[in-house]
């Protein structure tokens, strides 16, 4: 929260600053407005909150107020005893997400802020594919010099990018949507395609070599049908001793 705090101080004026839910806090998020001009913040909403109701915009959304807790106003005494806080609901695939927000309801309407969130999420989706599939799950990158770290960031979007237009021209040729294919088994695809080109005529036959590629990659979408059901049975420990491994389900 401490590098929080600094890092707010440097964030230009008119954006909208999205957190994730730890940064949650009355002596955070209204400081982040209160600093500069049009700075505004979005925060999925915690379990929990109490609050009232104050004003209605419309469905899936309306003006919360809450109270300051003791704690915040003991480390930040000019806080006020209660702030306003704007609370937006909105379906994705059947499931009901609500977010927290300081953008006003005469500017940003409940579709442009649900828009916005879902946006911010497949950019985490993006930090997720680098770290786990470029870096292996490595903590930090490899280099151990400034001009070396930018490179090797640099290395690792332009190989996410081009694994990610690649993925892309391929599900467009098969008439998928491009976030159907998985991003790991394409990389890895995609890292074998370079070694067996390696060996070949770099020019010759570079058409059919990519389209090739992009047919292989076709054949990586994800697969959407429902898992199938695994009713909980009882977890049989090591013994030397013969048991019946059909173990009734539990009720």
């Amino acid at each position: 929260m401490r590098l929080a705090d600094e890092f707010l101080q440097q964030i230009p004026n008119h954006l909208v600053t999205l957190f994730d839910k730890g940064f949650w806090g009355a002596d955070l998020l209204p400081s982040l407005a209160a600093a500069g001009e049009n700075r505004h913040w979005l925060i999925p909403a915690r379990k929990g909150l109490v609050s009232e109701e104050v004003a209605r915009y419309g469905k899936g959304d309306c003006l919360l107020r809450m109270k300051v807790s003791p704690q915040a106003r003991k480390r930040n005494p000019s806080l006020p005893t209660h702030w306003d806080v704007r609370e937006v609901s909105y379906e994705v695939k059947g499931k009901l997400k609500t977010v927290l927000t300081s953008l006003p309801a005469d500017t940003y309407s409940t579709k442009a802020i649900a828009k916005l969130y879902q946006e911010r999420w497949e950019i985490e989706l993006g930090f997720r594919d680098i770290k786990s599939s470029l870096q292996q799950n490595a903590m930090t990158l490899r280099s151990k010099v400034k001009e070396l770290v930018y490179q090797e960031v640099w290395g690792l979007l332009l190989a996410y990018n081009i694994i990610r237009r690649e993925a892309g021209q391929a599900a467009v040729a098969f008439g998928r949507s491009p976030c159907d294919i998985r991003f790991k088994p394409v990389a890895q695809y995609i890292a074998v395609q370079l070694i067996v080109m390696a060996a070949a005529n770099p020019i010759s036959a570079t058409g059919r070599r990519l389209s090739e590629s992009r047919a292989g990659i076709g054949g990586l979408f994800l697969d959407h049908r429902p898992r199938p059901s695994r009713p909980r049975t009882v977890k049989i420990s090591k013994t030397r001793y013969p048991v019946d491994r059909k173990a009734a389900p539990l009720k």
